[in-house]
């Protein structure tokens, strides 16, 4: 064979084998194969150096742009270009849930069964043989995500899929749960057809990014998404740790919400099956594996790449999350005797979160002996919170005032509140950390329905809002100024653990009503059309002039139609229910599609 020259052959020699290949891709463990040329990634090159100059790469890349965008042989130039998928599961069966005391994490999908790696490998390797055994001078790489060239750039000719707004290739039978490897060969295989099928106007991934790491359609900032920031070894800033909640590995938020992946599970590859104990862990006993222990635990997993200090290191901040009280005394440990700067520091954080004498006495002890300047600092922002929250309304005021003012403060106000006084002092508490105003708690879930968040009060469950928090803060913030007046929001997992439970098991068709104590703020008689809404029995729909009619007053079905528009437990208050358009169409804030789904699972049911 000469050198820098494809394989010769003929056409009709080349074509019969891609055939051959497509017609055995099933039986070589792959669930879909393209084809595309070799050519230079020109328009790529730009691309990646404007991602590069804003900041926004890993680190886990290539490099070497060249390299990522100039598909090369050795000693051969190559001709043509193969990418493959595997497809894998959304779903688990019978999923273990979190309870108080036995929170759980949970790896992304891509990190349930084996390690994708090999899986991608061995078919690929399996493939390269296939070719080989037709062609024994053909000359073929192969590589995974950690080759040079962008899985996504390949595959993308290759007719695999459409690159997504969410930044991972979309296929129009598999989704985006597919993984993806590609072959470089120097047989001249005919280019497929990319696909034409896109995104649109939808948006959904890029209002549901947790931290907001999709900066544009196709655009990620990895230095701020939750998959990224889950692999790295070090300390994370306290808005991405609150952001994290209990992802032990990755982050599957931007392909939950994609509405071409709706339906879409893949259960036959068995080496992919989850363990539930393995992929949804108890997050407490994480913080004791040995080295060996987490190896033979989760060595089999993609997760397990980066060793077990993230995983252990994501469990504390899941804790903290969680708000977990029983993890106080094992969290306490960390902080006191682990080695590992970044597990106390994160120790410190969560011990913060949860709050209580026990977690302010010992991060008060660990900063007299903690020498780490980072763990130092992240004691003082934890004993800060603590000591402020202890405090009366009055006291952390004070304290928030300069100290050229607590000279005025009354005499009598000081002695009341000595040790809480002496407490807070020791921490030099800032105003950011004196909150005051009623408390809006919330959380953000994810279902098969979309993204929510749920707010609520001392008094119960105030409202239900589609999208994440970012998204919906500006209106939230609206609604509390008018029905609360002075106000903070903060974030708490454990208050909504009964709603959340709830919502699960409505949208498995497994309940019919709600039982949560719930706080409804708005006018008397918007409160009225809210409790009729309530009324309407489980898979019946009304119109909104039986609403009117309900409440005795059927000549206001304006404005019966716009308290319903104001209902603020969408679901729990179920106006998916109404239809009709007398006085106007009530308009549903999930989308007329959640609508129609809800309405057809309740059917169903």
């Amino acid at each position: 064979m000469i050198s820098g020259q494809s394989v010769p052959g003929t056409a009709e020699r080349y074509e019969w084998l891609k055939q051959e290949i497509i017609a055995a891709a099933p039986s070589l463990g792959i669930d879909d194969i393209g084809f595309a040329a070799a050519d230079p990634f020109v328009s790529l090159r730009s691309i990646l150096e404007e991602h590069r100059a804003n900041g926004y790469e890993s680190g886990f890349e290539e490099p070497d742009i060249e390299k990522r965008v100039n598909p090369a042989l050795d000693n051969e130039k190559p001709a043509s270009l193969l990418a493959i998928a595997i497809a894998y599961p959304s779903k688990m069966k019978d999923p273990p849930k979190s309870e108080p005391g036995k929170y759980r994490g949970i790896l992304a999908r891509s990190a349930w069964g084996q390690d994708y790696h090999h899986v991608l490998r061995a078919a690929m390797d399996k493939l390269s043989d296939f070719i080989k055994e037709r062609v024994p001078e053909a000359r073929i790489e192969s590589m995974v995500d950690t080759g040079v060239l962008v899985d996504r750039a390949v595959s993308e000719r290759a007719g695999i899929g459409f690159s997504g707004k969410n930044c991972s290739i979309i296929s129009p039978t598999l989704g985006s749960w597919i993984f993806l490897g590609e072959l470089v060969t120097n047989i001249p295989f005919s280019p497929d057809t990319p696909v034409t099928e896109g995104c649109g106007e939808c948006t959904k991934c890029i209002d549901a990014c947790p931290t907001g790491a999709l900066v544009g359609p196709g655009q990620l900032n990895s230095q701020k998404c939750i998959s990224f920031l889950t692999q790295t070894k070090g300390f994370l800033d306290e808005e991405y740790m609150k952001k994290i909640g209990n992802r032990l590995y990755g982050c599957d938020t931007c392909q939950i919400v994609c509405p071409k992946n709706k339906g879409k599970n893949w259960d036959h590859h068995p080496e992919f099956e989850p363990d539930p104990e393995i992929v949804k862990p108890l997050l407490i006993p994480l913080l004791d594996l040995s080295n060996k222990e987490f190896k033979e635990r989760f060595g089999h997993s993609s997760a397990a790449w980066r060793g077990k200090k993230p995983i252990q290191r994501n469990a504390i901040i899941g804790l903290g999350n969680f708000k977990d009280k029983s993890a106080v005394p094992k969290l306490s440990e960390v902080l006191m005797r682990d080695p590992r700067p970044e597990l106390r520091g994160t120790a410190a954080w969560a011990l913060g979160q949860i709050g209580g004498e026990e977690a302010m006495n010992t991060i008060t002890t660990a900063a007299l002996k903690e020498e780490h300047e980072t763990v130092l600092t992240m004691l003082q922002r934890a004993g800060e919170r603590l000591a402020s929250a202890s405090l009366p309304k009055d006291q952390a005021v004070l304290n928030s005032t300069s100290k050229d003012n607590v000279d005025s403060v009354p005499q009598e106000d000081k002695v009341d509140n000595k040790a809480q006084e002496q407490n807070a002092a020791a921490w030099k508490p800032t105003p950011v950390t004196n909150l005051t105003g009623t408390p809006v708690y919330y959380h953000e879930i994810i279902t098969d329905l979309g993204e929510f968040t749920l707010c609520a009060t001392e008094q119960g469950l105030a409202r239900l809002d589609f999208g994440n928090y970012t998204v919906r803060e500006a209106h939230l913030q609206q609604w509390a100024r008018t029905w609360l007046g002075e106000y903070h929001f903060v974030h708490d997992i454990s208050r909504f653990q009964e709603a959340v439970w709830q919502l699960e098991e409505y949208v498995k068709g497994e309940r019919k009503t709600f039982e949560l104590q719930l706080d409804l703020r708005g006018t008397p008689f918007e409160v009225q059309v809210w409790n009729a809404l309530a009324d309407i029995p489980y898979g019946q729909t009304v119109s909104s002039l039986e609403v009117a009619e309900t409440i005795g007053r059927p000549k206001a079905v304006r404005s019966v139609v716009a308290a319903i528009g104001k209902n603020p437990l969408p679901i729990i208050i179920p106006h998916h229910r109404i239809t009709g358009n007398e006085g106007g169409v009530a308009i549903y804030p999930g989308g007329l599609q959640v609508k129609e789904r809800l309405l057809s699972l309740e059917k169903q049911s």
